[in-house]
């Protein structure tokens, strides 16, 4: 019985493992064959052999397609179905005589290969031709195709991308039937608009271990190194970037806020608030344009010291390798040195509707044809506590690679996913570069982040979560201890590398990456050089395979756990020893299946590795530097191979004493969310497990406090804050040019300042804890910006009852405010109303009798020190049984007249002299309106209002 069940394990995992190559094909030549499909598409898609049918010449033609164990040394592929299936091209009836006596079968083709899966999809349904169609090519020489078609009319080349002759166009109608005959053009797909991913509403970089690294290694925070953000124009004004946005000819003319916080997640400085800190805060950012699809110029990005390119955008699920993933994968290896991170997108429910996965939901749903790239990352979504939503895009490829490689925080969506991938490259990059000197190739960064990422979900590898959650502290700590190498090899050739492993070591991980060369646009399988990583422990020979995953379609086989075996698909291999033995292991790399232009120099390869040691355990949140908001949950974390059950306590007075949090935490979890005490506070943690405990960093309990505003004086201002239970000192900082400063510790909750010494505008505060830390800063804040002005933040006067007046003025501080003083406006001068002192509110307000037509009021603020500040004047109007007021009256030779109008529409108004002749006609066109009695002489006048041409007010003027 054991022999048939070791039996069918054996059956199982060899299918298991050629499902990597023997993926569904429905029907690999449908849409693509000159002959009748119950002739030959019927054999060559079911793979029969023989027949006349299945071998067919045509003169007219040079492109078949050929099925072949082995293809005939100087053979010119077009293009690779699946398999081995190919379209060849043949120039003579000779030569096809010669190939298809050895071929399962050799048959003409048309030109429809050279279309996008989309595309054929298109042509095969009989869909019309689109006018000012926008399609993405793939050409052999773009000076040729500018030649022929640049002179047609509705014919445009809108981007064109040298290094791989890949270019974006605009044609007219019909244009692609007559482009599919042009031996010029290899491949046709459309373009798409670029649309970003759901934002995020939440930032958290401790689910990714990111405040643990900012903690063990300040230093290395991407200084140095820029990052590129590939979508809308980030607000370049916002204070998280002062002193590091790097401008760049390519960027968007428009700003949008999903760039601005995707720039923050990568690089922010944390200047604004804390959840404005990001990932590499001393990396410079610049910005580029996503209305093309292509890569950016190669040159543009080395002036401007490119070293990471976020691309937070998606065109919607897309399952094979376009000529814009030919177009990436080139650029990775003219440019080893740049990183490309892509969003995975958020169709994690939806089905694709093309390629070997259609109709497939839940499963290679990954949004845009450019992430199938081979030497980029594609990052899909987790929540905080290691879950993968629902809405994050899966994999496979559409070849069957591993996609997305990681995942990262991002609960409502992939892309702040992709932005937090993108900044631990970036302290990657930092950390290798401060240790060697030179700037690491992106293969070596794309092994480190995928060696040292958790595994979350399902174990091992998987189409959801790639190799893992993005761990920044085990990242940079492999380049600190220098768990890296690289090496070249040829094929048939081995590179061997040699490890010590302790025997206190468990979860033995060893990642092989390289820069894989661009393969052939809508290629049926995107690798190009294979090369094959195994794990051998030296004194018992034990060797391990890496990781392979089931690809074959179909929703059971894509969810099954890895099995061992050798990868022929993806350009990234795992191998991971869950209880390895102590002692020598050899990584060893072999050239299983290289092009030729990489036999003869080798291809380049990286390597990293990593291993937990027993015990060990240690708080990765929050640590020193961290806050707790006091009063409400926050999730305690860390980072440890123990199990079972432990006890959490903490101290709030430097441990000297201890309370217990909770005795039931699952260590495995590494999480445990607890209801913190509604204190300002320092914070101790302790977990115990068995008999052995272990105490976390002095962190803080506490929240921002509210600063505003009191005045802004032409010689001084102050600002203050709210008082903060049991805390005596507080720390104001002010922006400078990158990044805050101290500025000055006080004892007192308000700050006076001489504006002539200290032109800084922003500022924050934090309170001094208990323990002399800082507890959390306020959000910071323009001082100027604030409404307030010498004392005063307003004052208003409004119309209310029958003929009375509500004054309402509102300070911005009671510092050193003797008095407040409103007042009238009485025929000559203003007068008082009404006084208020001591001055205890910072709002005061009053009522006070008020008179038929204008009234005028104004506000006095004095100070103990003899100020007096006064506000704008403020009107008000009663009318009640009359339409009309002019005044004063009577009024002085040259002064202005004053009209008060209940309703000016269509209103007149006459000035006469005593003789009756007209000497001024004014139309009113306010309700309050001043008229110049400039020009007249002293004298009594007569002034009329009329009103839709009816008189309605006739008086004496006297003008003295």
């Amino acid at each position: 019985m054991l022999k048939y069940f070791l039996s069918f394990l054996y059956l199982f995992g060899s299918l298991t493992l050629m499902s990597q190559v023997k993926i569904r094909q429905a029907s690999p030549l449908e849409g693509l064959l000159l002959e009748p499909a119950d002739t030959v598409a019927g054999r060559a898609a079911g793979g029969a052999a023989g027949g006349a049918a299945a071998r067919k010449y045509h003169p007219a033609t040079h492109a078949y397609a050929i099925k072949i164990k082995y293809l005939p040394g100087g053979a010119r592929v077009l293009r690779q179905l699946s398999g081995d299936i190919r379209i060849i091209e043949i120039s003579s009836e000779t030569q096809w005589k010669e190939w298809a006596q050895r071929a399962e079968f050799l048959v003409p083709v048309n030109d429809n290969w050279k279309l996008s899966p989309v595309l054929l999809g298109r042509m095969v349904s009989g869909e019309q031709a689109r006018e000012n169609e926008e399609l993405l090519l793939s050409v052999g020489d773009i000076d040729l195709l500018k030649n022929t078609y640049s002179p047609l009319s509705g014919f445009s080349i809108q981007k064109a991308d040298q290094a791989s002759h890949t270019l974006q166009v605009k044609v007219p109608a019909g244009w692609i039937r007559t482009a599919l005959k042009d031996k010029n053009i290899h491949f046709i797909a459309g373009s798409r608009r670029a649309i970003t991913e759901r934002e995020l509403t939440g930032f958290d970089l401790s689910a990714n271990k990111v405040n643990t690294a900012h903690r063990y290694w300040p230093t290395i925070n991407g200084s140095g190194l820029t990052v590129s953000i590939k979508e809308k124009r980030p607000d370049t004004m916002d204070i998280d970037f002062r002193g590091r946005y790097v401008f760049s000819p390519g960027a968007s003319s428009l700003m949008e806020t999903h760039a601005t916080t995707m720039a923050t997640i990568a690089s922010g400085a944390g200047n604004s608030f804390y959840t404005g800190k990001g990932v590499a805060w001393g990396s410079r950012i610049s910005s580029a344009n996503f209305e093309t699809l292509l890569p950016d110029d190669d040159a543009a990005l080395k002036t401007l010291s490119v070293s990471v390119q976020n691309h937070s955008y998606g065109t919607g699920i897309e399952n094979y390798y376009g000529a814009d993933a030919m177009a990436y994968d080139r650029q990775s290896n003219d440019n080893p040195l740049l990183l490309h991170v892509f969003s995975a997108g958020n169709s994690g429910t939806q089905a694709g509707s093309s390629g070997n996965y259609a109709g497939i939901s839940g499963y290679a749903n990954i949004t845009g044809s450019f992430k199938m790239a081979k030497n980029n990352l594609v990052v899909g979504a987790v929540d905080s506590f290691g879950v993968v939503p629902a809405l994050s895009s899966r994999g496979p490829a559409y070849d069957g690679r591993i996609k997305p490689e990681l995942v990262a925080f991002g609960e409502d969506g992939s892309s702040g996913a992709a932005a937090i991938v993108s900044g631990t490259a970036l302290l990657v990059q930092d950390a290798c570069t401060k240790q060697s000197g030179v700037l690491p190739p992106a293969a070596l960064v794309r092994s480190i982040l995928a060696n040292s990422a958790d595994d979350i979900g399902s174990k091992g590898i998987d189409y959801v979560s790639g190799y893992g959650s993005v761990n920044a502290l085990r990242a940079v700590q492999t380049v600190m201890d220098k768990r890296y190498d690289s090496g070249y090899v040829r094929n048939g050739q081995t590179g061997s590398h040699q490890i010590i492993v302790p025997s206190n070591a468990i979860n033995l991980k060893v990642t092989i990456s390289w820069n894989d060369p661009a393969a052939t646009a809508n290629t049926a399988t995107a690798l190009v050089n294979d090369l094959d990583l195994s794990l051998v422990h030296t004194a018992s020979g034990k060797s391990w395979l890496p990781w392979v995953l089931n690809s074959f379609a179909h929703p059971d086989s894509l969810g099954l756990l890895p099995l061992r075996g050798r990868d022929s698909l993806n350009n990234m291999e795992q191998v991971r020893i869950d209880l390895p033995d102590a002692g020598e292991y050899s990584i060893n790399v072999q050239g299983y299946a290289l092009q030729a232009a990489e036999q003869a120099a080798g291809q380049a390869y990286f390597i990293s590795w990593q291993y937990d040691t027993l015990p060990a355990f240690h708080f990765t949140y929050p640590v020193k530097g961290d806050q707790l908001f006091k009063g409400s949950t926050n999730a305690i974390r860390w980072s440890t191979p123990l199990t079972g059950t432990a006890q959490l306590d903490y101290s709030l007075d430097g441990g000297q004493t201890w309370k217990v949090a909770t005795g039931d935490v699952k260590l495995s979890q590494g999480y445990f969310k607890w209801p913190t005490p509604d204190v300002y506070s320092s914070l101790l943690l302790r977990m115990t497990a068995g008999v052995s405990s272990y105490l976390s960093d002095t962190s803080g309990i506490s929240r921002n406090l509210d600063i505003k505003t009191g005045f802004n004086c032409p010689d001084s201002f102050l600002i203050y804050w709210n008082k903060a239970a049991a805390v005596d000192q507080y720390r104001v900082y002010r922006l400078g040019d990158q990044y805050l400063e101290n500025l000055v510790t006080l004892n007192d909750t308000a700050l006076i300042q001489l504006s002539a010494a200290n032109p800084y505008e922003y500022f924050t505060v934090s309170p001094v804890l208990p323990s002399g830390i800082d507890g959390m800063k306020s959000y910071t804040f323009n001082y100027k910006n604030q409404g307030v002005g010498c004392y005063l933040s307003n004052f208003l006067a409004d119309a209310t009852g029958t003929n009375e007046a509500r004054l309402s003025l509102l300070l911005g501080s009671l510092y050193k405010v003797k008095k407040i003083v409103f007042e009238k406006w009485l025929s000559t001068r203003f007068e008082t109303v009404a006084s208020i002192e001591p001055v205890t509110q910072l709002q005061q307000i009053v009522n006070t009798p008020a008179n038929n037509g204008l009234n005028i009021y104004r506000g006095r603020i004095e100070l103990e020190n003899g100020s007096v500040y006064y506000t704008r004047q403020e009107q008000v109007y009663f009318f009640n049984d009359e339409s009309y007021y002019v005044f004063p009256n009577p009024v002085k030779q040259g002064s202005n007249i004053r009209i008060l109008t209940q309703d000016p529409d269509n209103t007149i108004f006459l000035l006469y002299d005593a003789t009756g002749k007209m000497v001024l006609k004014q139309a009113i066109s306010s309700t309050f309106q001043e008229i110049s009695t400039s020009g007249l002489q002293a004298g009594i006048y007569i002034y009329n209002i009329y009103k839709n041409g009816v008189r309605e007010r006739s008086k004496k003027l006297i003008i003295q």
